[in-house]
């Protein structure tokens, strides 16, 4: 018998609602027979504690209270919210649980009723998994895996070179080291497969830049321009940004002469035909080089070594 009580109890699901101070004071002493089925049967969810009863082991649960304008067949048979109650002792040959709120037995159940708002339980569904901060390669990668893993990531992805996320692979003209293409690919073409593979795994993206960010408390906060997103780990994937090289009136002449993107710049009136330069000794400082030869009179690359950091294939182009 005991065996089978003990299926039933697991088979039972809580289904809890508001009582309001006149149905408690109408049941001083509730027997809550079913209540102490349903707390046995969340045996899997709470910590498990000794009772003093030799081979006898209970589990505490916690119980939400939530507002509900249905009728419930315990709506007499619970305190209000934000009340601590105790629940004495239960064995096998007593299956129903009287509450007493004034007796603190050392060997209680404590079961704290809460409404809605401030359950622990909406708190965890409210929040999202993983949040990650950024585009590019290293952000799409982190979605596509965080989506496949059933963890439902949000993505920022930032605001990038016309408005367009993807990070620097997106003034990057053509990809020949990336494994499965070849014939190389774009670096915007590459970045829009990223993408489309992260939403097709279920990540939600948005463009928006991330203003805020507080991890001093957990669940932790991420906030942007347009959301606020609650989180249990963040990941970033903020990417690089082009060195400057702190010249005298460097900032006068930004986008007026100086540039940090040779495929956004290169074909425009203000360098095609002209003598450029190009600092830099590695990978991006050469395909620059290169790119810009396509427009510019005569491309000058300066390196500070006596040799360039680039990779073989890129020097001996």
């Amino acid at each position: 018998m005991r065996q089978a009580f003990h299926e039933n109890v697991e088979a039972t699901t809580l289904d809890i609602h508001r009582v309001s101070d006149t149905s408690r004071d109408k049941a001083p002493n509730w027997k809550l027979g079913t209540l102490a089925a349903a707390l046995y049967g969340l045996k899997l969810m709470a910590a498990k504690i000794g009772l003093g009863l030799g081979s006898v082991t209970q589990r505490a649960a916690m119980a939400a209270v939530t507002p509900s304008p249905s009728p419930s067949p315990l709506s007499n048979a619970l305190p209000p919210p934000h009340s601590v109650i105790f629940l004495k002792s239960w064995s096998a040959r007593r299956r129903s649980l009287r509450l007493d709120p004034s007796r603190k037995s050392p060997f209680s159940l404590r079961v704290k009723a809460s409404t809605s708002s401030d359950s622990k339980l909406l708190q965890l569904k409210a929040s999202e998994n993983v949040v990650i901060i950024g585009s590019g390669p290293a952000g799409y990668t982190a979605a596509i895996y965080a989506a496949r893993a059933n963890l439902k990531p949000v993505v920022f992805e930032g605001y990038q070179v016309g408005g367009v996320p993807g990070g620097q692979l997106m003034t990057t003209t053509e990809v020949e080291n990336f494994p499965g293409f070849p014939d190389g690919i774009t670096g915007p073409d590459l970045m829009d497969r990223m993408r489309r593979q992260a939403e097709r795994w279920g990540a939600e993206l948005f463009q928006e830049d991330v203003e805020f960010l507080d991890v001093k408390t957990t669940p932790f906060t991420v906030q942007s321009s347009e959301r606020k997103v609650k989180c249990y780990s963040v990941i970033f994937a903020t990417g690089a940004t082009a060195k400057r090289l702190k010249l005298p009136r460097e900032d006068e002449f930004w986008s007026r002469g100086i540039s940090a993107c040779a495929i956004c710049d290169g074909a425009s009136p203000l360098f095609k035909g002209q003598v450029l330069a190009v600092v830099g000794g590695g990978d991006t400082a050469t395909e620059e080089a290169l790119y810009l030869t396509k427009y510019a009179r005569h491309v000058h690359l300066l390196v500070r070594r006596n040799e360039l950091r680039a990779s073989k294939a890129m020097q001996d182009r």
